[in-house]
């Protein structure tokens, strides 16, 4: 047995969340069905969180201070708790939305969108996103509009690893485990098959990555980010992006960066990497309030 098929044992809070998204699934479309309820969740989070969860409030509030070099006000870190709750109620009403409801939510940046289904009817695609608004309504987006997705999902224990699979394949996405060393092959097999592969990488969750620099606020800031969208583009000669994926009023916003060119050796998977977090930066000053971060993203090295 390797140290791969080794689980960890859950956690009080882990076993806390698995119940609670086993309840979310099954009566959240029912129960969280209007927009008024969900969000009144997220001013009753707001309130509670002010008290029982301040030390994230300020973590999320240290993150965007460094990241773009301006101190967000009390009124923006409450907005940051009711989009993180946004994103968190209507994950257990989305499954049962129809296609067509999915499609009307979202409005994109046309240009961007061209490109996009350009390179999926030739070279096939990669998309990197960072943690802003929701992935999950995007790949449901994507998969709705003929662009089939296939991503890498974190595991932190096989029972809620399987319950998040069993979701996001009901939203259409075909769904590896972080910890599968054979994700990046059944990617490289996906995108020749005409998936869009997908993969969220403002952070590392694992200590590795490439060492790359924040470029907004105080002079720019060290960090690691994950180094498997732009290595997954440059096997398979598919078209790199950076995709964001803001909320909007009636739904989300999906914004493009600029193709990210291939360059060749180690140099250049940094490079293609810096370019993509060019772009997360942007959209982090953009709409920071989006940005679900609320744990330590910086330290004083440089490293998540």
């Amino acid at each position: 047995m390797s140290a791969q098929d080794v689980q960890p044992t859950a956690t009080r809070g882990q076993v806390l969340m698995r119940d609670v998204y086993r309840l979310g699934w099954a009566a959240g479309p029912y129960l969280l069905r209007s927009r008024h309820v969900r969000d009144g969740l997220g001013a009753a989070a707001v309130r509670l969180g002010r008290t029982y969860v301040a030390k994230h409030r300020a973590q999320w509030r240290e993150n965007v201070t460094l990241a773009t070099g301006r101190v967000p006000s009390d009124a923006e870190v409450d907005a940051a708790v009711r989009s993180w709750t946004r994103n968190f109620t209507e994950s257990f009403v989305m499954p049962s939305w129809s296609a067509d409801r999915v499609v009307s939510t979202v409005t994109t940046d046309s240009q961007g969108e061209r490109e996009l289904r350009e390179a999926m009817a030739t070279r096939g695609a990669v998309a990197a996103l960072p943690h802003i608004g929701s992935w999950d309504h995007a790949g449901a987006w994507a998969g709705a509009t003929g662009m089939p997705v296939a991503t890498v999902a974190e595991e932190f224990g096989e029972a809620e690893f399987a319950a998040f699979k069993r979701y996001r394949e009901k939203l259409g996405m075909r769904i590896y485990s972080h910890r599968d060393p054979a994700a990046l092959a059944s990617l490289t097999r996906d995108v020749g098959e005409g998936y869009l592969a997908c993969l969220v990488a403002d952070r590392v969750f694992d200590g590795k990555g490439v060492p790359v620099v924040w470029p907004v606020g105080a002079g720019g800031r060290p960090a690691l980010a994950p180094v498997g969208p732009a290595l997954l583009a440059r096997r398979t000669g598919a078209h790199l992006v950076g995709v964001s994926a803001r909320y909007t009023t009636q739904g989300i916003h999906v914004a493009f960066s600029e193709p990210v060119r291939h360059r060749t050796g180690s140099d250049g998977l940094r490079a293609m990497t810096q370019d993509l977090v060019d772009f997360y930066a942007a959209e982090v000053a953009r709409t920071p309030t989006d940005w679900h971060v609320f744990v330590p993203f910086f330290t004083e090295e440089g490293r998540p």
